[in-house]
Protein backbone atom coordinates (compact mmCIF):
# COMPACT_ATOMS: atom_id res chain seq x y z
CA UNK A 1 0.00 0.00 0.00
CA UNK A 2 1.32 2.97 -0.47
CA UNK A 3 1.38 6.31 1.51
CA UNK A 4 -1.44 8.12 -0.14
CA UNK A 5 -3.55 4.81 0.07
CA UNK A 6 -2.44 4.53 3.83
CA UNK A 7 -3.45 7.81 5.02
CA UNK A 8 -6.80 8.03 3.41
CA UNK A 9 -7.69 4.37 5.13
CA UNK A 10 -6.34 5.82 8.79
CA UNK A 11 -8.37 8.73 7.42
CA UNK A 12 -11.58 6.40 6.70
CA UNK A 13 -11.31 4.23 9.89
CA UNK A 14 -10.84 7.76 11.90
CA UNK A 15 -14.60 8.51 10.54
CA UNK A 16 -15.94 5.24 11.77
CA UNK A 17 -14.88 5.74 15.12
CA UNK A 18 -16.77 8.67 15.09
CA UNK A 19 -19.74 6.76 14.55
CA UNK A 20 -19.01 4.33 17.42
CA UNK A 21 -17.36 7.19 19.56
CA UNK A 22 -20.14 9.83 19.71
CA UNK A 23 -18.58 11.19 22.60
CA UNK A 24 -15.62 11.92 21.17
CA UNK A 25 -17.12 12.03 17.53
CA UNK A 26 -15.35 15.47 16.82
CA UNK A 27 -11.96 14.11 17.97
CA UNK A 28 -12.08 11.59 15.70
CA UNK A 29 -12.84 14.01 12.55
CA UNK A 30 -10.61 15.87 13.37
CA UNK A 31 -7.92 12.91 12.95
CA UNK A 32 -9.76 12.14 9.61
CA UNK A 33 -9.13 15.92 8.15
CA UNK A 34 -5.60 15.37 9.42
CA UNK A 35 -4.92 12.28 7.81
CA UNK A 36 -7.10 13.28 4.73
CA UNK A 37 -5.05 16.28 4.40
CA UNK A 38 -1.75 14.06 4.63
CA UNK A 39 -3.09 11.85 1.49
CA UNK A 40 -3.54 15.32 -0.39
CA UNK A 41 0.21 16.16 0.20
CA UNK A 42 0.97 12.77 -0.61
CA UNK A 43 0.00 12.77 -4.11
CA UNK A 44 3.26 14.10 -5.12
CA UNK A 45 6.42 13.60 -4.83
CA UNK A 46 8.71 14.81 -2.67
CA UNK A 47 12.73 14.95 -2.95
CA UNK A 48 14.54 15.54 0.42
CA UNK A 49 17.73 16.56 0.70
CA UNK A 50 20.26 16.48 3.81
CA UNK A 51 23.40 18.34 3.62
CA UNK A 52 26.07 17.80 5.54
CA UNK A 53 27.34 20.56 8.37
CA UNK A 54 23.84 22.43 7.73
CA UNK A 55 22.17 21.91 10.57
CA UNK A 56 22.74 24.00 13.73
CA UNK A 57 21.81 25.06 16.79
CA UNK A 58 20.24 28.68 16.31
CA UNK A 59 21.38 31.08 19.10
CA UNK A 60 19.59 33.76 17.86
CA UNK A 61 16.84 35.43 20.39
Amino acid sequence: MDRKSACLAAASSCREEAERDPARRHLWLQEASKWAALAGEQAGHALIVCEQGVAREDTRH
